[in-house]
């Protein structure tokens, strides 16, 4: 062969190759991708995870990971977790994930870092991930796991991240806090009268499953004491005495330590009757009330608000069982009789909380009250909002709440080291008394679950 065969040999290959790249080129050019399309391998996928994760302009991070993986002291995911407690420091830190056994180890060792963990038990495998930072800037890192291969995709700007922060909160609020995933299968095999001691043997195997730190164990501990003992909370007193404040603020301090909390009052069911009666839909709801300015009502007697206790007391049976403990807030003068519309299944695991004021400091707290109903049009719906801070006319305070039969609640054997007395007669302003009165309450109902602790019922 000759030099110039050579060349043309060797410019015809060459040309070949450009023809074909250039051909791919412009294919690719007008070919939509069909998702993430290349693949990478998981070191790779997990340096852009991490690179995000260390910009210190990110304050917050929400990340849905069906596939979540323990770290086991592997240098590259330690120092992801570290990452993502430096993100917590500065805001906030969500991860979801699904129910598997690494899944939840691997959420157990962020849980001990302070993390927030949720799990999702519609997840599988072959779910997206993504991983949504924001702050300064917001960036949005998907990835099909497809078998061994990891398909990642950025998607940089706030339009994206918006979309997907919706989908994510949809899942989030849906899901279950890990503490409470883990405690319910701490309570999952106890049996009718298992003591402290069962239930201690119970937390040793759970805590060597997972693998819990000192910091993870305290918060499931937290969860199997109240799903235990307490998923039932009723906040009792005469009106005025500031039983919804005591509610409001106990939800609020169970939903920093990561309880999903329901908040419930009979007040709903009662006027709900009163507008059965005031509109005459004839269906007998309602007899014995009487309407009174303001928005009001009023009724003959506390029999007349049975059938509001009743349905309250469905609503609550219906959640047992279910992940949120429930605060129950209503006012009777004869607390024995309605405590016990609930029935036994629902007293015998319940804490009563019985907010107390004087007559006088209840009568200027109702007067200075007075909130009306909202009435609003939706649509082609008529909305009607009530508020917590409803006016109660006060006849019904005299004739109805002179006085109330707490100290025979407080007397009866069966809800013996379950009732607890808030004295909230003088204003408190900065919440220090309450706080500190619902902090033993919360202490109180832990306590006995821990090492050498005493279970009452």
């Amino acid at each position: 062969m000759n030099l110039a065969q050579l060349v043309l040999s060797v410019t015809s290959g060459v040309t070949v190759a450009v023809l074909v790249a250039f051909g791919r080129f412009m294919w690719a050019r007008k070919r939509v991708p069909v998702g993430p399309s290349r693949h990478v391998n998981r070191r790779t996928y997990l340096r852009a995870i991490h690179r995000a994760s260390t910009d210190e302009k990110v304050r917050h991070l929400c990340a849905l990971v069906p596939n979540l993986t323990p770290a086991h002291d592997r240098d590259q995911l330690t120092r992801l977790q570290h990452a993502w407690q430096a993100i917590d420091g500065r805001g906030s830190v969500q991860i979801l994930t699904r129910e598997d056994q690494d899944c939840l180890i691997a959420g157990a060792e962020l849980l001990g870092l302070g993390i927030e963990v949720r799990v999702n038990r519609t997840l599988n495998t072959d779910d997206l991930s993504l991983h949504i930072f924001s702050g300064d800037s917001h960036l949005v890192v998907i990835n099909h796991r497809d078998g061994s291969h990891d398909r990642p995709g950025q998607l940089v700007g706030l339009s994206p991240a918006q979309v997907f922060q919706s989908h994510f909160d949809n899942v989030w609020h849906t899901a279950a806090p890990l503490e409470s995933v883990l405690a319910e299968e701490v309570l999952a095999t106890l049996r009718p009268g298992d003591d402290a001691e069962a239930i201690a043997a119970q937390m040793r195997t759970v805590r060597t499953k997972y693998r819990l730190g000192a910091m993870a164990e305290e918060a499931v501990l937290r969860h199997v004491a109240f799903r235990h003992s307490a998923p039932v909370i009723f906040v009792t007193g005469l009106p005025g005495a500031g039983k919804s404040m005591v509610r409001r603020h106990l939800a609020s301090k169970l939903t920093e330590l990561r309880f999903q909390v329901d908040q419930l009052n009979d007040y709903l069911y009662a006027f709900r009757d009163f507008l059965h009666h005031a509109i005459d839909l004839g269906d007998g709801r309602g007899d014995g009330f009487t309407a009174h300015a303001g928005g009001a009502f009023q009724v003959r007697d506390e029999h007349d608000l049975e059938p509001a206790l009743q349905a309250l007391s469905r609503k609550v049976s219906a959640g047992r069982g279910r992940t949120p403990l429930s605060l129950v807030e209503f006012a009777r003068s004869d607390l024995v009789a309605a405590l016990q519309v609930f029935g036994d299944e629902v007293l015998s695991s319940a804490h009563v909380i019985h907010v107390h004021a004087s007559e006088a400091a209840r009568v200027l707290r109702l007067a200075n009250r007075a909130q009306p109903p909202r009435v609003a049009i939706n649509g082609q719906d008529v909305v009607i909002q009530p508020s917590d801070d409803h006016q109660l006319p006060s006849s019904a305070a005299r004739s109805l709440y002179a006085s109330d039969s707490f100290t025979q609640l407080r007397g009866l054997k069966e809800f013996a080291g379950r009732v607890h007395q808030i004295d909230n007669d003088t204003d408190d302003p900065g919440f220090a008394r309450l706080d500190k009165a619902l902090d033993t309450i919360i202490a109180d109902i832990i306590r006995p679950y821990r090492p050498a602790g005493t279970i009452t019922h």
